[in-house]
């Protein structure tokens, strides 16, 4: 798009922004590639214009907001349409929506989306660095990196967190009873708890930090029961000092309370004490204290 020193109008300069978007986006999902080294030169110098044209021809404000509503309807269209994938060159291969998915498909889902919304706001943030530098700093507004996390907050992960955050759970749960788990996986979805608010721990706190601590109490208080009818009382004090000792585990390979943050010691103690209060309460629910199987 050729500048000189005319001025770019609003709706010519964001049908070229648009389409250089939409390049980004569809070069992230695997359907084609990105813009070229002259293309990128190209997008950045008409926000650059848009944004230092004069009145009434700046379009600051109009370009955030316009923004904004562009990544608005990308974002809801990955969770309602398939994504054709790029193979050699063609588009042959479709996946999935995260709609489509379950268990740890949809947490594998939710990661890989996650992950190339990100790669698309480093990219298109680069573009608007004038709009931000200009713009956006000297307003109360929200930084365009900032503006994409709230939107997919807003818009997919919080369509998901309660599927996603009982899947989580249940695969802790099983990772407790020995089955082989991907950790990796575990952690890097809790991330995205995080990463949506901008660092803050309050999604994580609310969609995870407490149902996870519930469920380890139903968790313990399950194995406390079942411990009470399988195990002498000698034996039923040791099975709950080992469990104890390492995080109301049942095995020595990994702690459940791992997955909480450093921010949660006070709730990691609190947890393990009332786990421990469990355990030790299934004793005196057997009378008289014997020392053989019941």
């Amino acid at each position: 798009m050729e500048h000189a020193s005319r001025t770019v109008e609003l709706e010519e300069g964001w049908r070229f922004l648009a389409s250089s978007l939409a390049k980004i986006r569809r070069a992230v999902d695997g359907g084609g590639e990105g813009l070229s080294v002259e293309e990128n030169m190209q997008t950045y110098t008409t926000v650059y214009c848009m944004c230092k044209q004069a009145a009434p021809h700046n379009y600051s404000q109009q370009l955030y907001q316009r923004y904004k509503d562009d990544l608005d309807d990308y974002i809801k269209s990955t969770t309602s349409r398939n994504v054709w994938i790029s193979v050699l060159g063609r588009a042959s291969q479709v996946l999935p929506t995260l709609k489509e998915m379950h268990g740890e498909v949809l947490l594998r889902g939710l990661l890989d989306r996650w992950r190339k919304h990100s790669r698309i706001l480093d990219s298109e943030i680069k573009l608007f660095r004038y709009l931000h530098r200009y713009y956006i700093s000297k307003t109360s507004l929200p930084p365009l990196k900032q503006l994409g996390s709230t939107s997919f907050r807003d818009l997919v992960f919080n369509e998901f967190k309660s599927t996603v955050t009982r899947t989580v759970i249940s695969m802790i749960d099983d990772e407790r009873e020995g089955q082989p788990t991907d950790r990796d996986l575990l952690m890097n979805v809790l991330d995205i708890y995080v990463q949506i608010c901008s660092g803050k721990l309050d999604a994580y706190k609310a969609d995870f930090e407490q149902p996870f601590l519930e469920g380890t109490r139903n968790y313990v208080s399950r194995k406390a029961q079942a411990w009470i009818h399988e195990y002498s009382d000698p034996e039923y004090m040791l099975k709950v000092e080992e469990c104890c000792a390492i995080g109301v585990d049942n095995n020595m390979r990994a702690k459940p309370d791992s997955y909480l943050k450093e921010n949660s010691e006070v709730l990691k103690k609190t947890a393990c004490w009332n786990s421990n209060i469990v355990f030790r309460l299934g004793i005196f629910s057997r009378k008289p204290f014997s020392y053989s199987r019941v």
